[in-house]
């Protein structure tokens, strides 16, 4: 089974050999973001305003501000990537019995 080809293989153990270290050039890889981390942190002081609201009032607020206009997919993907998501309450046992 052939993984990589041997232009690949030759071109990374000179590399190894002449720096030794191998550089990964994947990071420059693929579309650039469009929301930057000033943005995201923007993001989260408007949901911690209210963290009742939904998505459809967050997005105009969001794009009020001074940065790009994104779509309201990409606000949604933005709040999952820095860790808000609605949660349920957890059902624990009374400590005493209802009257």
């Amino acid at each position: 089974m052939k993984l990589f080809s041997s232009t690949t293989i030759s071109r990374v153990y000179l590399e190894y050999r002449e720096s030794g270290k191998t550089s990964d050039l994947r990071h420059h890889c693929g579309r650039k973001k469009i929301m930057q981390e000033r943005d995201q942190r923007r993001l989260t002081r408007i949901i911690k305003r209210d963290r009742r609201a939904t998505l459809p009032p967050i997005a105009p607020d969001f794009n009020a501000g001074p940065s790009t206009s994104v779509s309201l997919r990409t606000i949604q993907r933005n709040i999952i990537d820095v860790d808000f998501r609605s949660r349920r309450p957890t059902r624990v046992p009374l400590m005493t019995a209802r009257l």
